[in-house]
C-alpha cells in the first residue's frame, strides 16, 4: 500500500501512533506519583448514621380518631418509633393530645414523652404533662393515661395548677361521665386556694 507523500497524510499517519503513546505515558504518570488517599478521612460519616438505619421511626407521626362516647381524639408527635418485641406499642417524644368530647369540651395535654399500647389502646404519657381544659382548668403532673376507646384521662399521682376556682392541689385526678358530659375529679388530699373574680 502506498503511503501519501503530501504533508497532512503524513501528519495524519503520525498523530495516530504518537498521541496514543502520548496518553498512555500520561496515564502511567497519573499513577506514579499519585499521593495515597486516606478513605475513611476522605468522606465525613455522620455520627448517629448507624443507629438511624438500625432503627425504623417516625417524622412528625399525626393520629386521629372517634371513640366509643363520640369525642374526637388528635394526637401528634414529633417522633414516633415501634416498640421491636411489641408491634402494637410506639413510643412518641413531645407529644399533644387533642380531645373533644361530644358537648364540646376540649381537653389538649402535652407531654415530653409517651408510649402508645395497641392492644389496651391506651396512651401512657409521662414526663412534664400539662392539661389545658376549654372550662378553664391549667394542670400539671408526672404521669396521665388516656383512654382512647373510651374518653377517659386518669392521674393516678399528684396534680397542680389553677382552675376556675382558684389554685388547686390534688394527690389524683379523673375525667369521669358519658354522653359528652365528661367532668373532671380530683381525689386524695384536695386542697383549693378560692380566687374570687369580679
Amino acid at each position: 500500500m502506498a503511503v501519501a507523500n503530501n504533508p497532512y497524510s503524513r501528519f495524519v499517519q503520525f498523530a495516530k501512533i504518537a498521541l496514543p503513546l502520548l496518553a498512555l505515558g500520561l496515564l502511567s504518570t497519573m499513577f506514579l506519583f499519585s499521593k495515597s488517599v486516606d478513605i475513611e478521612g476522605a468522606i465525613p460519616i455522620f455520627e448517629g448514621a448507624e443507629e438511624i438505619a438500625r432503627e425504623q421511626s417516625l417524622a412528625a407521626p399525626k393520629f386521629s380518631g372517634v371513640t366509643s362516647d363520640g369525642s374526637t381524639i388528635t394526637v401528634t408527635a414529633e417522633s414516633a418509633k415501634p416498640d421491636l418485641t411489641n408491634p402494637r406499642r410506639l413510643s412518641a417524644k413531645n407529644v399533644m393530645a387533642d380531645i373533644e368530647t361530644q358537648g364540646g369540651t376540649q381537653f389538649m395535654v402535652l407531654s415530653d414523652d409517651a408510649l402508645y399500647d395497641g392492644t389496651t389502646d391506651t396512651l401512657d404519657l409521662m414526663g412534664r404533662v400539662r392539661i389545658n381544659t376549654s372550662t378553664g382548668y391549667q394542670l400539671n403532673t408526672d404521669a396521665l393515661v388516656a383512654d382512647l376507646a373510651v374518653t377517659g384521662l386518669v392521674s393516678p399521682g399528684m396534680v397542680t395548677g389553677t382552675g376556675p376556682a382558684g389554685t388547686l392541689e390534688a394527690g389524683a385526678m379523673e375525667l369521669s361521665g358519658e354522653n359528652g358530659s365528661q367532668v373532671l375529679v380530683f381525689k386524695q388530699g384536695v386542697k383549693l386556694i378560692y380566687d374570687p373574680k369580679d
